[in-house]
Protein backbone atom coordinates (compact mmCIF):
# COMPACT_ATOMS: atom_id res chain seq x y z
CA UNK A 1 0.00 0.00 0.00
CA UNK A 2 2.97 2.31 0.57
CA UNK A 3 3.58 2.79 -3.13
CA UNK A 4 0.14 4.34 -3.75
CA UNK A 5 1.40 7.70 -2.49
CA UNK A 6 3.93 8.01 -5.29
CA UNK A 7 1.06 7.94 -7.80
CA UNK A 8 -0.90 10.74 -6.16
CA UNK A 9 -0.34 13.28 -8.96
CA UNK A 10 -0.23 10.82 -11.82
CA UNK A 11 -3.00 10.34 -14.39
CA UNK A 12 -1.64 6.99 -15.60
CA UNK A 13 -0.97 4.32 -13.01
CA UNK A 14 0.69 0.99 -13.80
CA UNK A 15 0.21 -1.61 -11.09
CA UNK A 16 0.86 -4.58 -13.38
CA UNK A 17 2.98 -7.56 -12.31
CA UNK A 18 2.85 -6.77 -8.60
CA UNK A 19 1.24 -9.98 -7.38
CA UNK A 20 -1.78 -8.04 -6.14
CA UNK A 21 -4.69 -10.00 -4.69
CA UNK A 22 -6.65 -6.90 -3.66
CA UNK A 23 -6.68 -3.13 -4.14
CA UNK A 24 -6.53 -0.72 -1.24
CA UNK A 25 -6.07 3.02 -0.74
CA UNK A 26 -7.75 3.93 -4.01
CA UNK A 27 -8.64 7.30 -2.48
CA UNK A 28 -5.12 8.34 -3.56
CA UNK A 29 -5.99 7.73 -7.20
CA UNK A 30 -9.01 9.99 -7.66
CA UNK A 31 -7.73 11.77 -10.78
CA UNK A 32 -6.29 8.75 -12.56
CA UNK A 33 -7.58 8.25 -16.11
CA UNK A 34 -5.67 5.07 -17.05
CA UNK A 35 -5.18 2.14 -14.67
CA UNK A 36 -3.23 -0.99 -15.54
CA UNK A 37 -3.90 -3.93 -13.22
CA UNK A 38 -2.70 -6.62 -15.62
CA UNK A 39 -0.79 -9.72 -14.61
CA UNK A 40 -1.81 -9.84 -10.96
CA UNK A 41 -3.83 -12.31 -8.88
CA UNK A 42 -7.09 -10.36 -8.67
CA UNK A 43 -10.27 -12.40 -8.27
CA UNK A 44 -12.65 -9.43 -8.37
CA UNK A 45 -12.84 -5.65 -8.36
CA UNK A 46 -13.44 -3.76 -5.11
CA UNK A 47 -16.47 -1.49 -4.72
CA UNK A 48 -14.01 1.25 -3.71
CA UNK A 49 -13.23 1.72 -7.42
CA UNK A 50 -16.33 3.95 -7.31
CA UNK A 51 -14.02 6.76 -6.18
CA UNK A 52 -12.14 6.66 -9.49
CA UNK A 53 -14.64 8.80 -11.33
CA UNK A 54 -12.09 10.05 -13.90
CA UNK A 55 -11.01 6.57 -15.00
CA UNK A 56 -11.25 6.21 -18.79
CA UNK A 57 -9.19 3.10 -19.50
CA UNK A 58 -8.73 0.08 -17.26
CA UNK A 59 -6.62 -2.93 -18.17
CA UNK A 60 -7.00 -6.03 -16.02
CA UNK A 61 -5.61 -8.70 -18.33
CA UNK A 62 -4.11 -11.93 -16.99
CA UNK A 63 -5.80 -12.02 -13.60
CA UNK A 64 -8.22 -14.54 -12.08
CA UNK A 65 -11.40 -12.51 -12.42
CA UNK A 66 -14.57 -14.59 -12.65
CA UNK A 67 -17.23 -11.93 -12.22
CA UNK A 68 -17.62 -8.16 -12.29
CA UNK A 69 -20.06 -8.25 -9.39
CA UNK A 70 -19.20 -5.40 -7.05
CA UNK A 71 -17.67 -3.28 -9.81
CA UNK A 72 -19.39 0.10 -9.44
CA UNK A 73 -20.55 2.05 -12.52
CA UNK A 74 -17.57 4.16 -13.55
CA UNK A 75 -19.00 7.23 -15.32
CA UNK A 76 -15.94 7.97 -17.50
CA UNK A 77 -14.77 4.43 -18.31
CA UNK A 78 -14.55 4.01 -22.10
CA UNK A 79 -12.30 0.97 -22.47
CA UNK A 80 -12.06 -2.15 -20.34
CA UNK A 81 -9.68 -4.99 -21.10
CA UNK A 82 -10.21 -8.31 -19.32
CA UNK A 83 -8.16 -10.63 -21.53
CA UNK A 84 -7.14 -14.01 -20.11
CA UNK A 85 -9.29 -14.07 -17.01
CA UNK A 86 -11.79 -16.69 -15.83
CA UNK A 87 -15.10 -15.22 -16.95
CA UNK A 88 -17.39 -18.14 -17.80
CA UNK A 89 -20.66 -16.54 -18.88
CA UNK A 90 -22.12 -13.34 -20.22
CA UNK A 91 -24.24 -12.81 -17.10
CA UNK A 92 -21.01 -12.19 -15.15
CA UNK A 93 -20.69 -8.97 -17.18
CA UNK A 94 -24.23 -7.70 -16.55
CA UNK A 95 -23.02 -4.84 -14.36
CA UNK A 96 -21.31 -3.26 -17.40
CA UNK A 97 -24.71 -2.47 -18.93
CA UNK A 98 -24.99 0.60 -16.68
CA UNK A 99 -21.58 2.06 -17.58
CA UNK A 100 -22.61 5.15 -19.57
CA UNK A 101 -19.36 5.74 -21.48
CA UNK A 102 -18.13 2.18 -22.11
CA UNK A 103 -17.58 1.55 -25.83
CA UNK A 104 -14.80 -1.04 -25.94
CA UNK A 105 -14.52 -4.36 -24.11
CA UNK A 106 -11.84 -7.00 -24.64
CA UNK A 107 -12.71 -10.48 -23.40
CA UNK A 108 -10.24 -12.54 -25.44
CA UNK A 109 -8.90 -15.63 -23.70
CA UNK A 110 -11.81 -16.03 -21.27
CA UNK A 111 -13.75 -19.32 -21.08
CA UNK A 112 -16.98 -17.61 -22.21
CA UNK A 113 -15.42 -16.96 -25.64
CA UNK A 114 -15.90 -20.69 -26.38
CA UNK A 115 -19.68 -20.39 -25.88
CA UNK A 116 -21.70 -20.69 -29.12
CA UNK A 117 -23.55 -17.48 -29.93
CA UNK A 118 -21.65 -15.49 -27.32
CA UNK A 119 -21.19 -12.45 -29.58
CA UNK A 120 -24.92 -11.90 -30.08
CA UNK A 121 -25.56 -12.62 -26.40
CA UNK A 122 -23.06 -9.93 -25.42
CA UNK A 123 -24.43 -7.50 -28.00
CA UNK A 124 -27.89 -7.89 -26.45
CA UNK A 125 -26.58 -7.61 -22.90
CA UNK A 126 -24.35 -4.59 -23.63
CA UNK A 127 -26.00 -2.64 -26.48
CA UNK A 128 -23.96 0.53 -25.90
CA UNK A 129 -20.60 -1.20 -26.17
CA UNK A 130 -19.71 -0.83 -29.84
CA UNK A 131 -16.59 -3.01 -29.85
CA UNK A 132 -16.52 -6.33 -28.01
CA UNK A 133 -13.51 -8.52 -28.73
CA UNK A 134 -13.97 -12.23 -28.03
Amino acid sequence: AEYMGEYADSRVVDLSQKGLTSLCHLEHLLLVTHLNLSDNLLLAFPTTLAMMRCLEVMEADDNRIESLEGLPPLPSLEELSLRNNRIQQASALRTLAVFPALVQLNLQGNPLCQTPGIRSELATLLPNVTTILT
